[in-house]
């Protein structure tokens, strides 16, 4: 076992832990999710510049197009569809999960196990900017699909606004691209440091975040056990489901773009799917969504044994 992989899960789990349980720990870190999901994203468009991904996105076009498919399109089809029949009541937290983008750690992943880092990296950024039009639009089309065919509708709230939600994933989105941009221009020598130190920076902004996410529902969670160990189950069979929904479709490729698709379909940018939920759906989605950060650690333990056994990949 590598020491970054345990320092990375021992981190996270403890951080959990303690916002239910110490969550006057937390009281200073209420804005802090949507600060550290910034920073985070600013961190991870810092790797890679607008002409530098246009170049990568030439140079990747038919594995980069069909990552982004079927991370944004088809995924989210599939757990709903899967999760309707075992677990309906997260069924809506399936589908938002299912069409996030590739996670900020996916790249950490996969610089840890030597994976196509490069495609990993453009699927991120890609990803992260369609994100504000393509949940809104998977939202509207499969409620709409569903009523068509007779089919129970998605469980929206009645009082969401698609197009507000559409503006507030932009700017959360945005804003860090647009400042990594800048910083590559005019402070090179500060980019520099800031992608050397990538790893603790990221280990850190994830523990404090974890603190303050799991500390808003606390008391929930200590009323009702019950109930986290039911989203941390969907949260860890909705894990499985995306990684296996991998296995298929990389069959043929080489093992590296294997290994970058298996890690971009098992971690999410969860964290941004959780402010989202918490801002315009239940406390079931954005519990769920939250949950995930504990499969989501495991899963390196998984692809470190991929790197290992190639059967695997």
């Amino acid at each position: 076992m590598n020491p970054c992989d345990l320092i990375m899960v021992l981190s996270s789990l403890a951080s959990m832990a303690a916002g239910v349980f110490l969550p006057q720990l937390a009281a200073p870190l209420s804005a802090m999710p949507r600060l550290i999901l910034i920073f985070m994203l600013f961190m991870s468009f810092l790797a890679v510049g607008a002409e530098e991904l246009r170049k990568e996105t030439r140079a990747m076009a038919a594995p980069l197009c069909l990552l982004t498919f079927y991370r944004l399109a088809l995924l989210p089809i599939l757990c709903l569809a899967v999760f309707r029949l075992i677990m309906p009541q997260f069924a809506l937290g399936a589908f938002l999960l299912g069409a996030a983008p590739v996670g900020v750690m996916a790249a950490v992943f996969s610089l840890m196990l030597g994976a196509n880092t490069a495609l990993i990296l453009v699927a991120n950024i890609a990803t992260s900017l369609l994100l504000p039009l393509s949940l809104p639009a998977m939202l509207s089309l499969t409620d709409s699909a569903l009523r068509l065919l007779g089919l129970a509708p998605l469980n929206l709230p009645p009082h969401l606004e698609l197009g507000h939600m559409g503006l507030s994933l932009a700017v959360t989105i945005l804003l860090p691209f647009v400042a990594a941009h800048f910083t590559r221009m005019y402070w090179n020598r500060l980019r520099c440091s800031l992608l050397r130190h990538q790893f603790p920076l990221l280990t850190v902004a994830i523990a404090v975040s974890n603190i303050s996410i799991f500390s808003n529902y606390g008391g929930l969670l200590r009323q009702s056990p019950s109930f986290i160990l039911q989203a941390l189950g969907a949260a860890c069979l909705l894990c499985v489901l995306m990684t296996l929904a991998a296995l298929p479709i990389t069959r043929h490729m080489t093992r590296q773009t294997r290994l970058a698709f298996l890690i971009s379909f098992g971690v999410i940018n969860n964290v941004l799917l959780m402010i989202v939920c918490m801002e315009f759906f239940s406390a079931t989605e954005a519990l769920m969504a939250a949950a995930y950060l504990a499969p989501l650690y495991v899963l390196l333990f998984y692809y470190r044994l991929c790197t290992r056994d190639p059967a695997r990949t």
